[in-house]
């Protein structure tokens, strides 16, 4: 005898516990299948313990680069089992949110992995224990898992993903990192800090290849003045597992060259968690990649079964996942939204700090835009200067005929926290004037945001044009 549902939702992730909560906010019968974690990868493995690690290597870099106004410090160390303890506590309090917040709201918690029996039942294994559940309506949340390379196959051990990179026992002494994305970047960041001695190969020319030419170009000259080996253009042709390490053969643009890792994270893309669901089951089609394609109601081909997050594609961002949950339950509820992502910010965690929205210069000179670009400096900003924040600038792209903002991307401490005001001037179709005339506390680093803004027409007022 299954139970029946007005909505079940495949996956507890920042996608599928929004759904769940916004779902019961709207009075529907709700339950929420996980077959690991509450949180999913976001909360347990990803973004939360990621920045506690990165904020901690934060912290050091800070204070040794402080040493130039003054401040004695020296031998600063981390304390490895400590910052793990502190990683695991962070996810503990957040997870065990999650659970008391589904739990307040009324929302039936299921653990185990679901496969569809078909469009209105699926079928719930949680070891040898079978259940079932039946429901109205479906969201699939499931995200995605890290790809492996077929010579460099993921053994959580010296050849790991992003989940085992945030939880190694011991600094390797020298680490490769294979891809050169925001994973791998951030864990770069993080173990060049702790000591080891970081290479990341990447087959496109550019280190965060999908960001703004300038951005990436930035990104590159920080990490190599970090320290960090950087082979762009360069391939992984073979590996072999040998006593002294990993030897990786490598194509690059100057010829083959072999290197010896103590441990190489494999960091070259996503592939979506659809293999165990039985979509055929239910009808849902995929695409070649196996991703899930919706309507901007987050709806598949099948009208009572919806898809969020990771799953559909596009950009593999947690808050995306969770606009895109409150999005699919309240279409389910009878409202006639629709998700417009014209404004979906990003953000790589590195040192410095990136983030932006909407198109980069190169994107926009492909759709044949004629654009209008503004850039201002940390370095003319006054806290910029006061806390060593110099090599940061801020880049608005606008259309040059309407004004209106195309995107917005910043290299520089804060910027996450930044663009915010430029993400909801996009989402409003704002334009360059709109953001010059928002008004930035002084002294305080957005203000390179806003002189930005005042610089695409050439306006700037601390900066010689």
């Amino acid at each position: 005898m299954s139970e029946k549902y007005q909505l079940v939702i495949i996956g507890g992730g920042p996608g599928g516990y929004v759904a769940a909560i916004r779902a019961a906010q709207l009075g529907l019968k709700t339950a929420i299948v996980e077959k690991e974690y509450l949180g999913g990868v976001c909360l347990n493995w990803g973004c939360i313990p990621s920045k506690a690690l990165l904020y901690a290597t934060e912290l050091k870099r800070t204070v040794e680069h402080a040493k130039r106004m003054g401040l004695n410090a020296d031998n600063v160390a981390i304390d490895l089992d400590k910052l793990r303890k502190h990683k695991d506590d962070t996810v503990k309090r957040l997870t065990g949110g999650v659970k008391l917040l589904l739990e307040k709201a009324g929302i039936k918690i299921v653990s185990g992995e679901a496969s569809f029996a078909n469009a209105h039942k699926i079928e719930i294994s949680d070891g040898a224990k079978k259940s079932y559940l039946e429901a109205d309506n479906f969201i699939i949340a499931t995200g995605v898992s890290v790809a492996s390379l077929p010579m460099l196959k993921i053994d959580g051990k010296t050849i790991i993903g992003a989940r085992e990179a945030i939880d190694l026992p011991s600094v390797p002494k020298k680490f490769g990192i294979i891809g050169a994305g925001p994973i791998g970047v951030e864990m770069a960041t993080v173990y060049n800090t702790l000591g080891s001695e970081v290479t990341i190969i990447e087959l496109m020319n550019d280190v965060l290849p999908m960001l703004d030419k300038e951005i990436s170009k930035a990104a590159e000259k920080a990490y190599t003045k970090q320290g960090m080996k950087i082979l762009t253009g360069s391939q992984v042709t073979s590996a072999e597992t040998k006593d002294t390490g990993i030897v990786l053969t490598v194509e690059t643009p100057a010829g083959e060259e072999k290197f010896t890792f103590d441990t190489v994270l494999v960091s070259v893309g996503m592939t979506p968690n659809t293999e165990k669901l039985n979509l055929v089951n239910a009808g849902v089609e995929t695409d070649k990649k196996g991703f899930i394609p919706t309507d901007k109601r987050m709806r598949t081909n099948i009208s009572n079964i919806y898809a969020i997050g990771d799953i559909t594609g596009g950009m593999l961002l947690a808050h995306k996942a969770s606009h895109e949950g409150a999005v699919a339950a309240e279409a389910i509820a009878g409202s006639n939204i629709g998700g417009d992502w014209k404004a979906v910010p990003y953000a790589v965690f590195t040192d410095p700090e990136i983030a932006g929205i909407g198109l980069t210069e190169n994107e926009a000179e492909a759709e044949g835009r004629k654009v209008k670009i503004g850039k201002f400096p940390y370095r003319a900003v006054g806290k910029g200067i006061a806390t060593l924040a110099t090599d940061g600038f801020a880049k608005v792209i606008s259309d040059a005929e309407t004004d209106q903002i195309l995107g917005i991307h910043i290299f520089g401490p804060h910027s996450g926290d930044i663009l915010f005001a430029g993400t909801a001037l996009m989402e409003f179709d704002g334009t360059a004037e709109d953001l010059s005339h928002i008004m930035a506390i002084h002294p305080t680093l957005s203000e390179a945001l806003m002189e930005a803004g005042l610089n695409v027409n050439k306006k700037a007022i601390h900066i010689i044009n």
